[in-house]
């Protein structure tokens, strides 16, 4: 299944014993292409512009069926998957011509990002090689004016938080994603604060644990710790894995444009912090009327900012009315959502060790339910959770960040590089109401 607002189903049928975890990835790959080539974004801009619907719909694959078969008869070859890299699939699909329209996708940048030079030097029987080639998600001859390589390391936190505050269960959903606007082949070489990588720099001495915490030398670095323990790491398949196995570095030949290189994932909680401290707690006043506070604290250092930090509030389905007041942040009466039974409270930002105060007084319909309660103390009894959503960039919870990152090709140009982090809030961050 695609992502959340997506209405595009990926299947795959085998007659017989096949790898599931192959096919499964095989599906993955072939939603991402589909996104790299039609309307709605890609995975990094998905990634960074949280607020945009960038999903992939069904009417935009309708309106295109023959590039639809086309790139399904070159990702694969009966049933085997062959090209799955949007570059290489884009000189096998796609004319030139069919890129001088008025809408420019992200697909159609990256390709007028280029000097027309190395597009036309290029040989017809280049896509060939680019496919059967030792470097199949990279072609020779690109050839960039300005040589740029863009870094953001983004993780998504999920958790529950008990009505104290305190972090019942989570995870972090973590992941690098690059753009890459490189000439030539070049070679990177990318160091983590991870803790496997750590130790091996160290000698596997726990005494030097201590001497490797450094000095940060920027906001990303201070908010962070000096080591790092991530799960589940899966890798590009452009990662060299016996380099890393070696020294423990993620040496690679990035492909052109945007790609995820890897993603992690955190489930130990003892081995991330929360962005927040949020406490919540109802108290009724009466058979028709309540009380519902929130508190948040920014858990972060003064010179980080979160950005639109909003708190979900449920309502009892019998409200009619809900007075909102906040030591900061905008509760405007249009928030008050009683179709869905919710409410919101909207901070644009929010200044780390700052905390606000909410407040919302709920008026109810004079109802009885079965057994002679109200409705407002059938509600009081199981009050559902608040949910939160947020971004806070230059900061991550598990404390990862980018020691270096190194580029090396022939030519030695040296290439303008961007690193940045953003931490935000997973699909279930949810915050128990006390009561």
């Amino acid at each position: 299944k695609g992502d959340k607002g997506s209405n595009v189903l990926a299947v795959a049928a085998t007659r017989w014993d096949a790898n599931v975890l192959a096919m499964q990835e095989m599906l993955h790959q072939l939603m991402d292409i589909l996104k790299m080539f039609f309307p709605g974004g890609n995975v990094v801009t998905n990634a960074l512009a949280l607020s945009t619907n960038s999903a992939l719909k069904a009417d935009a694959l309708r309106g295109k069926p023959a590039m639809v078969q086309s790139i399904l008869e070159e990702a694969m070859d009966f049933g085997y998957p062959q090209v799955t890299q949007a570059e290489s699939l884009c000189e096998l699909v796609l004319d030139t011509p069919s890129l001088e329209g008025k809408t420019v996708s992200a697909l159609d940048a990256l390709l007028r990002r280029r000097k027309k030079e190395g597009a036309e030097d290029h040989k017809t029987g280049a896509p060939t090689l680019d496919v059967t080639g030792a470097v199949p998600w990279r072609k020779a001859g690109i050839v960039y004016k300005k040589n740029e390589v863009y870094l953001d390391a983004i993780e998504r936190v999920s958790a529950l938080v008990g009505s104290d505050g305190e972090l019942i269960s989570g995870r972090v959903n973590g992941s690098i994603q690059m753009k890459v606007y490189l000439s030539g082949m070049p070679e990177c070489k990318i160091g983590l604060n991870e803790k496997f990588m750590m130790e091996a720099e160290s000698g596997y001495q726990n005494a030097a644990s201590s001497a490797m915490e450094g000095r940060p030398t920027n906001v990303a670095q201070k908010a962070c710790r000096s080591q790092v323990a991530l799960d589940y790491i899966k890798f590009h398949q452009a990662v060299k894995l016996q380099n890393y196995e070696s020294d423990h570095q993620v040496h690679f030949v990035p492909p052109d444009g945007e790609f995820e290189l890897l993603s992690y994932t955190v489930s130990d909680s003892r081995n991330f912090t929360l962005p927040f401290t949020v406490t919540s707690w109802y108290k009724s006043l009466g058979r028709t009327r309540g009380e519902l506070n929130v508190k948040i604290k920014a858990d972060f250092p003064s010179s980080l900012v979160a950005f639109q930090v909003i708190t979900w509030i449920p309502l009892p389905k019998s409200t009619v009315k809900v007075s909102m007041q906040a030591t900061g942040g905008k509760t405007k009466s249009k928030y008050v959502d009683l179709a869905n039974n919710q409410t919101h409270w909207k901070l644009s930002e929010l200044r780390g060790g700052k905390e606000h105060k909410f407040k919302a007084i709920i008026e109810m319909m004079a109802g009885t339910e079965l057994g002679g309660t109200s409705s407002g103390e059938v509600w009081e009894k199981k009050v559902p959770p608040l949910k939160l959503t947020f971004q806070v960039p230059m900061f991550t919870s598990t404390g990862l960040r980018i020691r270096f990152l190194k580029v090396h090709e022939r030519s030695n140009y040296q290439p303008v590089k961007w690193v940045r982090y953003l931490t935000c809030a997973g699909d279930d961050y949810e915050v128990r109401v006390k009561h």
